[in-house]
């Protein structure tokens, strides 16, 4: 009998050993891989349930329906993993031609980096033009030139006959005629929230002075970062605190300066970013340079300006706002963009590589695009390639190239299969997990005419450092 027990207890020890062995191993994943997967017949502790509720249908048959854009889902994870090869099985119920995944780098602007798992623009070219793959890159050409990838890159076509998807070129960019200004240039137009613009310098030194205030209308904190890149590199940096109003909402702050001014910059295309939150109102920005553009999108605030006029080189243009006084019919040349809505996106397109003119009757709207936006036409400068987006026209653009960090998806029956690999080394994790996002630009949940992309797995494979690896790391130290 007493060996009878015996063996039992070693029997149940033994049972809670490897438990507590499995638990330690998932936590800890000393060989540094783990694969997570979601086939939305049940609910997934690691992968969690698409939001937001109004952009998905409700899970059925073991799929779930994306109908808006963008959605989300956050992934639990034992500990910090360097990268993700994320996998999607899907249907395209839509025209929408892109389709990417992305994880959550910055809480505070709300920025992800996303990866492509469908651009049917591509992959229909794909199918009539000369393609070359090399190691995940696509070289697309309409009429055959070059013989490989590396030919392209050597001898690049004139900038307005190619275009980028995925892909990052570096190439130094020298506006013709460019000289410094020899007068101060203001802008008096105030901006909400957090901003980037491209900048010029030759023989000159970068000098920016912003004028803030602080609305509190939240009770966060609110401070304030100018940074400066120089070729995709942080290169300088200036922080101004929260101005101090605690406990007090809706107390308007007393107008603040902040000089950002930096000497001995080698010639060249400078990028600046405010980095702050939307309780911060740039008020006026003066500056002695002559180029300022900025990049992808500009918030006027409510400042009751009136017949306001910018200038962008984008061929998809986006206007929303979310105060009912400042609807509007806003210009661009001659095309009309009815804002006649609040919390809606509207869009127009307006193909051709010339700068367009915007009047806006009102401010309090925000303006986006795929190219630069500035407040004189003498400021523009775009050093950015074309890039391929929903809106993209080939033929109204001039496009004759394409290089593209992409792959085709698998078919698999009547199903999609395709893969992206995300860094997560810069990644935003708190409370153990990361933030996804499938993004399908243009899907809108009240427009039942755009259709659907239908999910039925989402397969995640972390990779990160090993245990041993980890070890000799604090043993180094």
């Amino acid at each position: 009998m007493k060996f009878t027990v015996l063996r039992l207890r070693i029997f149940l020890w033994a049972i809670l050993a490897l438990i507590v062995l499995w638990l330690f191993y998932m936590a800890v994943v000393p060989s540094g891989k783990i694969v997570y997967s979601q086939n939305f017949n049940n609910d997934n502790f690691f992968i969690q349930k698409l939001t937001p509720a109004e952009r998905v249908e409700e899970v059925n048959s073991g799929t779930q329906k994306i109908i808006g854009d963008p959605v989300y889902f956050s992934l639990r994870t034992p500990r910090r993993f360097n990268s993700a090869r994320v996998t999607i099985e899907y249907k395209n119920n839509s025209s929408l031609p892109i389709i990417e995944v992305g994880v959550l780098v910055d809480r505070t602007l709300w920025r992800y980096e996303t990866k492509p798992i469908e651009n049917k623009i591509i992959d229909q070219l794909s199918m009539v033009w000369d393609v070359f793959k090399n190691d995940g890159t696509m070289l697309l050409q309409k009429q055959k030139k070059y013989n490989d990838i590396e030919e392209f890159l050597n001898d690049l076509p004139a900038r307005e006959e190619f275009a980028l998807y995925n892909y990052d070129l570096q190439k130094e960019y020298l506006p013709p005629g460019y000289k410094p200004n020899k007068k101060d240039t203001k802008i008096d137009y105030a901006l909400r929230g957090p901003y980037q613009f491209y900048t010029y310098l030759k023989d000159e030194k970068l000098n920016f002075n912003f004028t803030f205030i602080d609305l509190n209308v939240n009770k966060d904190s609110d401070p304030i970062d100018v940074n400066l890149y120089y070729q995709n590199k942080l290169i300088a940096t200036k922080h101004l605190d929260d101005d101090g109003v605690v406990g007090e909402e809706n107390k308007i702050s007393a107008e603040r300066s902040l000089n950002f001014t930096v000497d001995n910059l080698p010639e060249g295309v400078y990028k600046v970013e405010v980095k702050t939150n939307d309780d911060i109102i740039s008020r006026e920005i003066k500056t002695t340079q002559s180029r300022l553009a900025f990049i992808n999108s500009v918030r006027l605030a409510d400042e009751n300006k009136k017949n306001i006029i910018l200038f962008t080189d984008s061929n998809q243009i986006s206007a929303q706002t979310i105060n009912p006084a400042k609807l509007q019919t806003i210009y661009v040349d001659e095309q009309k963009l009815e804002l006649n809505e609040t919390y809606k996106q509207f869009d127009l397109v307006s193909n051709g590589n010339t700068t367009k003119k915007i009047h806006l009757a009102k401010d309090d709207v925000m303006l986006s695009g795929d190219g630069v936006f500035s407040f004189a036409d003498d400021e523009i400068i775009s050093p950015d390639f074309k890039k391929i987006n929903t809106k993209t026209s080939v033929n109204g653009q001039g496009i004759n190239y394409i290089l593209a960090g992409y792959q085709n998806p698998q078919q698999s029956s009547e199903w999609k299969i395709n893969s992206a690999v995300i860094d997560l080394q810069n990644a935003y994790r708190e409370f153990n997990k990361y933030n996804f996002m499938i993004s399908v630009p243009g899907l809108k949940s009240a427009d039942e005419l755009k259709g659907n992309i239908e999910i039925s797995r989402i397969k995640i494979e972390l990779q990160g450092t090993t245990l041993l690896e980890k070890i000799k790391k604090i043993i180094k130290f």
